[in-house]
C-alpha cells in the first residue's frame, strides 16, 4: 500500500508537502504570528470589556 496515489498528496516516502514546506518557510509563519500577538490582544480584550460595559449600562438602564 505504499504505493498507493491519493490525489497527488502521498507517495512511497510519505507526503509531497514534506518535500515542499521547508522549516524556513514555517519559521517566516511562526515569525507573523507572533508579530500580530502584541496587537490582537488587546483588541480582543477591549472588544469584550466593551461588551461588558454596554450589557452593564443596559442591565442598569432595565432595573431603573
Amino acid at each position: 500500500m505504499g504505493g498507493i496515489l491519493l490525489s497527488g498528496a502521498t507517495t512511497t516516502n510519505g507526503s509531497v508537502l514534506a518535500g515542499v514546506v521547508t522549516s524556513a518557510m514555517l519559521n517566516g509563519v511562526l515569525s507573523e504570528v507572533v508579530g500580530v500577538l502584541p496587537v490582537c490582544f488587546p483588541v480582543m480584550v477591549s472588544f469584550i470589556a466593551l461588551r461588558k460595559g454596554i450589557s452593564f449600562v443596559g442591565s442598569i438602564l432595565r432595573s431603573a
